[in-house]
């Protein structure tokens, strides 16, 4: 997988922390945003990940977020906007977590399931309550096979028995989605891309270790399990009780379906190419994630077309960017699209973790290094 932590931040200026915007009204819904900060009481958030690795937990009401530095786990009070305390992880050790962590999910009160070099439930003080081990089920009951490699997993609280995680295949260059039922040491594998949109829109040699794959979205959400892609609009909805899959493809009105290819996958072409070709898929559209909004009682997800200029940076992947604009599409509870619309107060953002706290759509923003919301709200 391509760095693609390295895109540039643009960060927006114009906002005032708590500052409330213009309500706007479209066709189903109106909405208005706001920013805050977070006061740090003298700390230093990480924010290098942007907050890829932190979960807004709607057990406690509290924001979880990974410091790499410290390995350590920063707890946020989202109601009063201040940190909290800092939890510190052992990376060793029958309570070790190993050396680095992807993803972080509250399941239940005070405790966390963490994702990473290892996987398994802890306590808010660090001790291991339950461990989510793979290796323990043979390829012949859906077992890990040789040429597979962990892309990332989670797990569903409403199912604290079973684990979910994405595989890359490098043989073959797909992903598919596997679940762990420890109970029964079984595994059970979905095919959660029927139409090869991770084999599809990677770039490089698919012979070799030498490609850039695009990004493969899995999140938990009430009961169920959604995989997406980037550059393609249909997504999956895994529902852990029945083992029942639902494909999803919708018609929009601001983005498309997927995103044209300039360049096919299994050719051989320079990090140039490369480059040139990811800027103009990324030009097109790149979806999100879905979350949910129990208030409302309906899904959101963000999609956004970027567009780059000439400058490089140093330690950058792409050039600088020179505009992007994001959307915002609206689905009911059974997932049936209900509106798409531009949300131009957000247009620049990398939407690298947004998620819904009573009612509102929360987007991350780093604010000269302080951790920052934009919050949309909707009437």
């Amino acid at each position: 997988m391509f760095p693609r932590t390295l895109i540039a931040i643009l960060l927006i200026a114009s906002f005032s922390c708590g500052k409330p915007g213009e309500d706007i009204t479209v066709d189903t819904f109106s909405y208005s945003v706001d920013t805050v900060t977070v006061d740090a009481k003298g700390e230093i958030l990480y924010l290098e990940y942007e907050l890829r690795v932190a979960d807004y937990s709607e057990v406690d009401g509290f924001l979880y977020n990974f410091n790499k530095h410290s390995h350590s786990i920063e707890k946020i009070d989202l109601d009063r906007l201040e940190w909290v305390r800092t939890l510190p992880l052992q990376q060793e050790g029958p309570d070790g977590t190993g050396f680095w962590i992807s993803d972080i999910k509250g399941v239940r009160e005070g405790q966390l399931f963490l994702s990473g070099e290892k996987a398994g439930i802890i306590s808010l003080d660090g001790k291991l309550l339950q461990k989510i081990d793979w290796s323990n089920v043979s390829p012949e009951d859906g077992g890990i096979l040789d040429e597979e490699k962990f892309y990332i997993q989670v797990i569903n609280p409403n199912f604290p028995e079973s684990a979910f995680s994405l595989f890359v295949n490098y043989t073959k260059n797909s992903v598919i989605l596997k679940k762990l039922d420890a109970s029964q040491n079984r595994i059970a594998i979905i095919d959660i891309d029927p139409n090869d949109n991770y084999k599809t829109y990677t770039l490089g040699d698919l012979s070799t270790y030498n490609h850039w794959a695009p990004r493969v979205n899995i999140n938990s959400q009430r009961d169920k399990i959604i995989v997406s892609h980037e550059f393609a609009n249909d997504f999956y909805v895994f529902s852990p009780h029945g083992d029942s899959l639902q494909a999803i493809n919708y018609t929009a009105a601001y983005t498309p379906s997927k995103v044209t290819l300039t360049t096919e996958g299994d050719l051989v072409n320079s990090t140039d190419d490369r480059k040139n070709a990811l800027q103009y898929y990324l030009g097109q559209v790149s979806f999100g994630k879905l979350v949910w909004d129990a208030k409302h009682q309906r899904y959101y997800r963000f999609s956004s077309s970027t567009q780059y200029g000439e400058e490089e940076r140093m330690g950058w992947l792409l050039p600088e960017i020179s505009n992007s604009e994001v959307y915002l599409s609206v689905f009911d509870a059974d997932f049936k699209l209900l509106d798409e619309t531009p949300i131009p107060e957000l247009n620049g953002l990398p939407l690298s973790k947004y998620f819904v706290k009573d009612g509102m759509l929360w987007v991350f923003v780093n604010l000269n290094d302080e951790m920052g919301f934009i919050r949309v709200s909707f009437e």
